[in-house]
């Protein structure tokens, strides 16, 4: 692969991070890896965690791990990771939910070592869930529709939202027995799903959820600043020629993503492109990227989703950055609303208590967005301003000091809740 090449898939791969409740199955993962021999070859020998799946890198950790298979009401079947204690053998009592944001999967909270979030919860007693909303990794499966399908892939943020998170959190309530108890925490578009739930389903949210925590929350996209957005004023015709070329999927794992792994591995070209990629995306910050975490990300994300997805979002930014549903043009919206323009989803409903965490130099996630949400919801129990200038997007997941900027002052919020 030459390296225009490679830059140039390197570049689309790093774009992509920033952004009935029936059981199937209950079972405790023994085997299985992600990448191949490729990523073996050479080089410093790399965080075994590469090459391991969510429930492996759980175990490898010292914690148990278990995984969970549901079906939503429109037959998707979705996976959830779950430690259900800590690494001494005390069982979690009061439920953690963690979401992942768009492209990403449960992997987001345990790739960094003893600074993960899902561990941190775990020692401090917390049962933890780990959602993958559908068509993801590990959610890439169906009842009936097969995955090569378009009917498989006709969803966005709204069905994750209004079906995948209603199921899962159901779900959680049902195996733990504590009903209303569920703490929330939402990364990215994992807090997208839950206004896109919690605003259409404000009944169903507050039977199950106590609180929401949302790090980098989304909804309002009017000052984005990644130049993502220079994308959107194009999205009709992004739509039609994704639509023609069949990509209905967007990013999933893969060969090429276990080249990307060894070249950023390997090479200090590579590893400049990964770095300035993600800052171009997500806002500039050197003091919080560790460059030997770059392999571990790349190896679990991105993980997938629909092509649908990601022109949802960048409808929003085209409207203004209203937080609007799946704009069908003037007569698919009359056949799916009723109405010649999409319903904007009202965020007044939302009545659970709602936290915000942001960052100054979040170019997805803009200051201005966030505090007009907070200011939108019923009960606004706070926001927080990460105390550190140049913390992006996805320093909320890696950043070197996450766990004392963000998860320390996270954690007496959502401990007022125990």
């Amino acid at each position: 692969m030459g390296r225009k090449t490679l830059a140039s898939a390197l570049v689309s791969a790093i774009l992509s991070i920033c952004h009935s409740q029936v059981i199937i199955t209950k079972f405790e993962d023994q085997s299985g890896t992600v990448s191949g021999n490729l990523l073996h070859n050479g080089g410093d020998e790399p965080d075994p965690d590469i090459y391991l799946t969510t429930p492996q890198i759980i175990r490898r950790h010292g914690y148990r791990s278990e995984s969970h298979v549901v079906q939503t009401t429109d037959g998707y079947l979705l996976t959830i990771h779950r430690i259900p204690q800590s690494k001494n053998g005390t069982q979690g009592k009061q439920p953690v939910f963690l979401q992942h944001g768009l492209l990403s999967s449960s992997a987001d909270f345990v790739i960094s070592n003893d600074k993960s979030l899902a561990f941190i919860l775990s020692d401090l007693g917390y049962d933890v869930w780990l959602g993958n909303s559908r068509g993801n990794t590990y959610s890439r499966a169906h009842a009936w529709l097969p995955t090569n399908t378009d009917e498989f892939w006709n969803f966005t943020f709204h069905e994750m939202g209004v079906r995948d998170l209603p199921t899962a959190l159901a779900y959680v309530s049902n195996v733990t027995g504590l009903m209303g108890d569920i703490i929330y925490i939402g990364h990215s578009m994992g807090t997208t799903m839950f206004y896109s739930m919690a605003s259409t389903l404000p009944e169903f949210t507050h039977k199950h959820v106590k609180v929401m925590a949302g790090l980098a929350p989304v909804a309002y996209m009017t000052y984005i600043t990644s130049p993502i957005r220079y994308f959107a004023p194009f999205v009709n015709d992004i739509q039609w020629l994704a639509k023609h070329l069949g990509l209905r999927e967007f990013l999933p794992h893969g060969l090429i993503m276990d080249v990307l792994v060894y070249n950023c591995r390997q090479f200090k070209f590579e590893k400049e492109i990964c770095e300035q990629v993600i800052f171009l995306v997500c806002g500039f910050d050197k003091l919080q990227l560790d460059k030997k975490m770059l392999p571990d990300i790349l190896a679990h994300a991105p993980a997938g989703s629909s092509t649908k997805t990601v022109i949802h979002y960048a409808q929003e930014i085209r409207h203004n950055g209203d937080f609007m549903q799946f704009d069908y043009g003037e007569k698919g919206n009359l056949a799916q609303y009723g109405k010649s323009t999409p319903p904007l989803y009202n965020l007044s409903s939302i009545n659970v208590p709602a936290y915000f965490m942001y960052g100054e130099n979040d170019w997805l996630a803009d200051e201005k967005d966030v505090l007009r949400l907070a200011k939108d919801v019923q009960i606004n129990i706070g926001t927080y301003k990460v105390p550190f200038k140049y913390f992006n997007h996805v320093d909320f997941l890696w950043g070197r000091d996450a766990a004392t900027l963000v998860y320390k002052p996270l954690i007496d919020i959502i401990q007022r809740f125990r």
